[in-house]
């Protein structure tokens, strides 16, 4: 009711979604709506699209209009332009706040009944996995967020690269054996439409749909290993149910 009511109060609201039911949601609301989406080209790097929105926002702030930003999903997850608006607002003295929203982090673990706390879960943007040196533990999850624009260092790539796919699956191959069964997420943007939860090989994946919303999800390839020396060190006794789990030989 919060985010409501803020969306019916603001001079402009800005938004930027691949659904135009998200527009048609606003405009319920509040007429006042541009739509930031435009600003993607075909081609363009991403951060000359982020700093244009973000210029807009700022010059409407800096204006005088009283402006919110809709965000789909949670406004600062896998989003670097929403913080830096804070960031520069509040830096020229203007409040500004994030308020938070439902992620497709949230929606994965209740679709596909996880509990990230149960295994453990890992977690990384698909293309940062591939630039930067990443352990992986494979008795947790692995979560590889906008798998589909995997390596892209051109940041203007919006549909999948199979090159790029079939280098992440090598790489994700010193870990995982080429028949260990991942799943492609992706969350419903409606009630009424049902996410989608597709269980393939990591092997297929290059031959996979993958749109800009899939997430790939790698579930543990072995159960968890207890440190028996930690588990003296903290007193543990002999009879806990600690000490029936798998120990590390």
């Amino acid at each position: 009711m919060l985010a409501r009511a803020q969306l019916a109060a603001a001079d402009l609201v800005f938004f930027h979604s691949n659904s135009h039911y998200l527009a048609g949601f606003l405009q319920q609301i509040n007429p006042n709506l541009v739509d930031l989406q435009p600003f993607y080209q075909a081609g363009q790097p991403r951060s000359l699209s982020y700093q244009t929105m973000l210029d807009a926002v700022i010059t409407a702030v800096t204006a005088g209009q009283n402006v919110v930003w809709a965000c789909y999903g949670h406004p600062g997850i896998a989003s670097w332009p929403p913080h830096e608006a804070i960031r520069q607002l509040k830096a020229l003295g203007y409040r500004a706040k994030m308020e938070a929203g439902i992620g497709a982090d949230a929606c994965l673990y209740a679709d596909l009944g996880i509990d990230p706390m149960a295994e453990g879960c890992q977690q990384f943007e698909a293309s940062q996995f591939l630039f930067y040196q990443r352990t992986v533990e494979v008795s947790a999850y692995l979560l590889l967020w906008q798998v589909a624009i995997a390596g892209d260092f051109s940041l203007a790539k919006l549909e999948s690269d199979k090159g790029y796919i079939e280098i992440l699956v090598q790489h994700l191959q010193q870990w995982y054996p080429p028949s260990h069964q991942v799943i492609l997420y992706e969350a419903a943007d409606l009630p009424i439409w049902q996410p989608r939860a597709e269980r393939i090989a990591l092997v297929a994946l290059p031959g996979a749909t993958l749109n800009q919303i899939t997430t790939l999800v790698i579930p543990p390839l072995r159960p968890k290993t207890v440190n028996s020396a930690m588990l003296d060190r903290l007193g543990v006794p002999a009879n806990h149910p600690l000490r029936q789990q798998p120990a590390a030989t």
